[in-house]
């Protein structure tokens, strides 16, 4: 797992490391990614997402799990 600390202590992650900890694939959370207004830093050719981004994608994934089981 890669965590960038660039501005203001702040904890920044690269799209590999969030689908490690969410355990979805690369695209579903590019998809997601795009329907939200995000805070993006480009460090060293990545695209890094903050901490408060990882926890929105957590939540959308966590409902739709939930709701398959429903189902």
């Amino acid at each position: 797992m890669i965590v960038f600390l660039i501005k203001e202590n702040k904890k920044y992650y690269d799209i590999e490391t969030m689908r490690q900890i969410l355990n979805v694939s690369k695209s579903k959370i590019q998809r997601q990614l795009k329907k939200q207004d995000n805070e993006v830093v480009k460090y060293k050719n990545l695209h890094l997402y903050n901490e408060h981004t990882l926890f929105n994608l957590m939540e959308i994934i966590l409902i739709e799990k939930l709701e398959k089981i429903d189902d």
